[in-house]
């Protein structure tokens, strides 16, 4: 099991299932993972990213813009 921290890399335009809202640089998400491997590169865990960032933020984002152009993911544990 490792743990990651998912960081919004610049400020954006967040791409969503109805308006754009904005992504601030340094928001942040954190989540749990059994594999190794980061969540951003497995599409399988995107949506549960984009509802973690709905759920603290309130943003609906699109789970297929979540990639490394928009967030970076740390390993924290």
């Amino acid at each position: 099991m490792a743990l990651w921290k998912i960081t919004v890399r610049t400020s954006t335009n967040a791409p969503c299932k109805n308006k754009r809202q904005k992504l601030e640089k340094g928001m942040f998400v954190e989540t749990s993972t059994m594999s190794s491997s980061k969540p951003l590169g497995q599409v399988r865990e995107h949506p549960m990213l984009a509802q973690l960032f709905m759920s603290k933020y309130g943003i609906e984002i699109e789970p297929r813009s979540m990639n490394l152009s928009y967030f970076t993911c740390d390993k924290i544990g």
